[in-house]
């Protein structure tokens, strides 16, 4: 099942790519509600204070609230909170590529994400857990980035990875594999499940 180019290890990110949803569907929602622009909203709820957050320089209840009162919302944390939780879901048909390849190769449900809200992920989410195993891995917990040649170390090291161009990193976010691609790791920027499942196909047999 496993050929083509000898892939022995793949990297999945959880938002964007095993969960619908995630910081960009919520800031277009508040963009249509307070007709804004939602990579203005984006760049303060996102970049400036959750990458805080996941660098465990604020807490996460923190930068919500922080990102809130500089977009001057009319919002509670409480009520912004639901509406990032309400928007998100499972991404099945990655998913069911994950259950299927799983079989055959290790695979790891890789995210930066603050402790919190990687608690309410795998709680509203029970399946990620089940589907992964062991195999999970919050940057937050070892004070890394995401994007690092550092975190890729730990994985290769705790994996026993010899050969980076026998992994593969799937992204949503391009930034987030430029460390991979610079260390020939094989990297899918994944756009859409049609994009990703050729990029993979191309790889390994799926």
């Amino acid at each position: 099942m496993i050929a083509k180019k000898n892939i022995k290890f793949i990297i999945f990110d959880a938002y964007g790519v095993c969960l619908t949803g995630g910081y960009p569907d919520t800031c277009r929602y508040l963009a249509k509600k307070f007709n804004r622009d939602w990579q203005d909203i984006y760049a303060v709820l996102y970049t400036k204070y959750f990458n805080q957050a996941a660098t465990k320089q604020i807490t996460q209840q923190a930068a919500w609230a922080k990102a809130l009162k500089e977009l001057n919302f009319p919002l509670t944390v409480a009520a912004v909170k639901r509406i990032h939780y309400r928007l998100m879901g499972l991404n099945w048909p990655v998913l069911k590529i994950v259950q299927k390849i799983s079989e055959k190769v290790p695979v790891l449900l890789l995210s930066k994400n603050t402790r919190s809200q990687f608690k309410d992920i795998n709680n509203k989410f029970p399946r990620l857990r089940q589907i992964f195993g062991q195999h999970i891995i919050n940057t937050w917990e070892y004070n890394l980035p995401k994007a690092s040649p550092e975190t890729l170390a730990m994985i290769f090291k705790r994996y026993h990875i010899t050969d980076p161009a026998t992994v593969v990193s799937i992204d949503d976010q391009d930034n987030n594999l430029v460390a991979a691609r610079e260390l020939g790791v094989n990297a899918i920027l994944y756009r859409n499940f049609g994009q990703f499942k050729r990029e993979l196909a191309r790889l390994i047999n799926i």
